[in-house]
């Protein structure tokens, strides 16, 4: 007969390394996807996940492998078996912040089902007590510490159930007889800071205040109002004494969980949100200073990440005076593992997810203070600008474009937005496809529209690809096809012709010629090349150069034009 069923995924980060215990989940379909995105995300070498089948009449579980992926293991060689050596020895070891990292793991469904985080139910003994009487849920714990840790030392996995048992039950007791001690306090607003002194000489100060500030969270079943509940604490307690640090780190911890939740952001603003809107909060909240600065500069910024209201501003000022550094340290993490995810941004618009990842990348580099974070930023950035120039994301970026006009002008922009030169590479081959195909140069060569228009065109695409900072082979390839279409329009009208016949001055004419040599009015190439040999010409002419050595102004007017072509010191 089997009782409850769970699956477990394991990863090695390496060939040559063993398996680690990444996480449990009781959904079957959950678990592989978990496994598959470690792998597409390259934070594993391979991946593994188990089905875990526990018998009541044997009273142990039995596994089952439902997924084994990735580069294969390397065999060692055999070694003695070692003495299994305790990660955590004591119950006070299971409250640093590894510890409860680990525990938020284990628990994941058991914190899910109760509503309460790691933090939470480590200091309030009703919780303790609900855990500890069900076998099942110590169970699974203990062998979910035991398997990794046997695979990695050797140990022998029933004497591991039996030390982690041991402990999970030494800790459970410890909390439960600190509760019935009255040891945890009833904190109040009012009387906060006689409290903190009166706990600050206690040799497990934070142990103690943890417990108080869990009695806190008790009448609060959602994030928000969790948040709700601590965040006036955390404000009496900055603005009261310098000396109470510690205090302040106390209450991050479980704050820090909160925001550490797959659907925290959908939680504490109440609606659901995609990718992109969590990512916009969460930079916000790391770089509050600097994405007021970029916005200032760049509307698209203060468009697609809005300032923050209610709670999250009010973190964010906790944040900028100097506190919950570990928190920001932990969302600036979290930040890049996303940018680095297959996840879409904005699901439901193209446009919108590359203005959305334009604008975080704008605010993140700025807000990058050390070399190191800059780099990690870049490739964060180059990792997620993959999916940018992947043939879904293309298709579906140029699909509502009604013209050829319109789907080069798209293509163009994703060049302007991707990074890393493999990215950009990509993204050049798509705009090199919209141009030699037959949809746009049947739309440049449409007779309806002026030749004027059209070169005029073409030199602006030139001049966006020129910034684009592309790599320059691709770039002057581009460069090319634009001057040679630019060609095709002004042969097939004799523009030469229609520039040097054309009435007027001779400064009028060398302003509108200048125009044509720059890359102004027609892209750069044989069309700016023979407009620059008509200007020299006619800077030779008496008149033109009587008209300019007579009206210093106009020759002022024009010098920009003519460094641009490259003839400034003919004139």
């Amino acid at each position: 007969m089997s009782g409850p069923i769970h699956y477990e995924v394991f990863a090695r980060k390496t060939p040559a390394s063993g398996w680690a215990l990444q996480g449990a989940v009781e959904n079957r379909e959950a678990a592989i996807s978990m496994a598959e995105d470690m792998l597409a995300q390259n934070r594993a070498a391979a991946v593994m996940v188990t089905k875990e089948v526990f018998s009541e009449s044997s009273g142990e579980f039995k596994s089952f492998t439902v997924l084994n992926k990735g580069a294969p293991e390397q065999k060692k060689k055999d070694r003695p078996t070692q003495p299994a050596e305790a990660i955590c020895g004591s119950p006070q070891e299971l409250y640093t912040a590894q510890g409860r990292e680990k525990v938020a793991r284990l628990l994941e469904d058991w914190l899910r089902r109760y509503k309460v985080t790691a933090f939470e139910m480590m200091h309030r003994p009703d919780l303790v007590e609900r855990f500890e009487a069900s076998n099942n849920d110590v169970q699974h714990a203990a062998q979910k510490l035991a398997v990794p840790e046997a695979q990695e030392t050797g140990a022998s996995i029933h004497e591991i159930m039996r030390r982690w048992t041991a402990l999970i039950d030494k800790a459970c007791t410890r909390v439960i007889s600190d509760g019935r001690k009255n040891l945890f306090p009833d904190l109040t607003l009012d009387g906060l800071t006689a409290q903190i002194d009166k706990i600050n000489s206690h040799p497990e100060k934070a142990y103690v205040l943890g417990g108080g500030v869990a009695k806190l969270m008790k009448a609060a079943t959602t994030p928000a109002g969790k948040l709700e509940v601590l965040l006036p604490f955390v404000q009496r307690l900055a603005e009261s004494h310098e000396g109470w640090g510690w205090a302040v780190q106390v209450f991050e911890a479980p704050i820090m969980e909160i925001f550490a939740g797959k659907t925290a952001l959908t939680d504490i603003m109440g609606q659901e949100m995609d990718l992109g809107s969590g990512l916009a909060i969460l930079t916000r909240l790391v770089a509050g200073p600097e994405a007021k600065l970029v916005a200032k500069i760049d509307p698209v910024v203060s468009r697609t990440l809005p300032e923050l209201t209610g709670v999250l501003a009010d973190i964010l000022k906790l944040i900028e005076a100097g506190h919950f550094k570990a928190l920001s340290a932990s969302i600036s993490k979290r930040l890049l593992v996303e940018l680095k995810s297959v996840r879409r941004l904005r699901p439901s618009s193209p446009v919108l997810e590359i203005e959305t990842l334009r604008a975080l990348a704008l605010v993140m580099t700025a807000a990058g203070k050390e070399q190191t974070q800059r780099e990690d930023i870049a490739e964060a950035f180059a990792e997620r600008s993959k999916t940018l120039v992947s043939s879904d994301f293309v298709e579906s970026l140029t699909k509502d474009t009604t013209s050829a006009f319109g789907e080069i002008e798209r293509l163009i922009w994703l060049c302007e937005n991707v990074v890393g030169s493999a990215n950009k590479r990509q993204a050049v081959r798509w705009v090199s496809g919209c141009l030699t195909g037959h949809r746009f140069e049947r739309e440049i060569r449409d007779g309806a529209k002026s030749a004027p228009a059209r070169l005029s065109f073409l030199a602006g695409l030139q001049k966006r690809l020129i910034r684009a900072e592309l790599p320059e082979k691709e770039a002057q390839e581009l460069r090319d096809k634009l001057g040679a279409l630019g060609a095709s329009i002004a042969t097939e009208v004799n523009l030469m012709m229609h520039l040097t016949r054309v009435g007027g001055s001779s400064m009028q004419k060398l302003t509108l010629l200048l125009g044509f040599a720059a890359g102004q009015s027609a892209p750069l190439g044989p069309v700016s090349d023979l407009a620059k040999a008509e200007v020299m010409k006619l800077l030779k002419s008496p008149e033109a150069r009587t008209n300019l050595m007579s009206d210093p102004a106009a020759f002022m007017q024009l010098r920009p034009l003519m460094q641009a072509a490259g003839i400034g010191a003919a004139a």
